[in-house]
């Protein structure tokens, strides 16, 4: 049975970052997926991706920016070679518990709670999607644990 994956903005990160300790773990990951298999991200990634290159474009200090090459090869490579999740109001009744639940568990303030919206959103498209979230960022692991229906696996 094919299976779908959501990559979160990290792991798109190690994927086209040259000197990432962690890129060799995950094309082989991703070279074990049956052909069935569909890789998608969330427009959220696109989005993170676009400001970071955005930032660098700006700052302009050096031409030859690791991180700016970094950044418009990760969107380049999504527009290539993944499948583009984008928001819809499916998403909105997850959002809403995610965050609901998250802020109860952690006891975290509102203002400081607004800095994971985004992880929120990406878990919210890969449920809305049954999609597995691929991810090596803990607060998946959290939501996991929440009942949502989150599937979440960590490939480094």
């Amino acid at each position: 049975m094919s299976k779908t994956y959501l990559l979160d903005t990290n792991i798109i990160s190690y994927l086209t970052d040259s000197k990432s300790p962690y890129r060799n773990a995950v094309k082989e990951k991703l070279f074990s997926l049956s052909e069935d298999d569909r890789v998608a991200v969330s427009i959220v990634t696109l989005y993170e991706l676009a400001y970071g290159l955005a930032t660098f474009e700006k700052s302009k200090k050096d031409k030859n920016n690791r991180d700016e090459k970094l950044f418009e090869s990760g969107i380049e490579f999504i527009k290539d070679y993944l499948d583009v999740f984008p928001l819809s109001v499916k998403e909105i009744d997850i959002f809403g518990k995610i965050k609901a639940k998250y802020k109860e568990q952690t006891g975290i303030n509102t203002k400081a709670l607004k800095k994971n919206d985004l992880d929120f959103l990406i878990a919210s498209t890969a449920i809305s999607q049954g999609a597995i979230l691929v991810s090596n960022d803990g607060i998946f692991g959290d939501i996991v644990e929440y009942g949502f229906g989150l599937e979440f696996e960590e490939w480094v």
